[in-house]
């Protein structure tokens, strides 16, 4: 069976009011993530740079970043999927409402074109077929923890 290796990159960052205010919230030191393509190309959104869901060129360059890798062996196929709902949600913006109204409220609420980093994940890995994460209010750090304990391939990594 023809397979991929992806990396599911996962940021822990200290500095800046909402990386303090993420940690201190979800009780993670995780505050992003991304997912890394085997061309090292990344896709998923970040309010840092477009604020949409977009693919750019991997950087894991910031001195103030602590990345974290979990590596996941996908087929052919699901990899297909997975660029699909990518050009599916390409564009879209970040969901800054949905997400702190889902996390101070015990309703799940969402833009239906609009994501945040963790929740666009879960929903790409779910499309296609790679881990059923089926959790709406989903934050990187339990996004992390729910990965870290299926995969068990893990690779820490320090900027330096």
């Amino acid at each position: 069976m023809d397979t991929r290796k992806i990396r599911i990159a996962f940021c822990k960052n200290r500095t800046g009011w909402r990386n303090r205010f993420i940690r201190w919230w979800t009780g993670s030191d995780v505050v992003h993530a991304e997912i890394v393509l085997p061309d090292n190309s990344i896709i998923g959104i970040s309010p840092e740079d477009t604020g949409r869901v977009r693919r750019t060129q991997a950087d894991f360059s910031n001195p103030e970043d602590s990345w974290e890798f979990i590596n996941l062996e996908i087929t052919q196929q699901q990899f297909k999927v997975l660029l699909c709902f990518f050009e599916m949600t390409h564009g879209m913006k970040y969901d800054w409402f949905g997400m702190i109204a889902s996390h101070i409220t015990p309703f799940y609420i969402k833009h239906d074109k609009k994501w945040y980093c963790s929740q666009w994940i879960a929903c790409a890995l779910t499309y296609a077929s790679i881990h059923p994460l089926f959790y709406n209010k989903i934050n990187p750090g339990k996004l992390y923890d729910i990965l870290k304990v299926r995969v068990c391939d893990v690779d820490n990594r320090k900027n330096s």
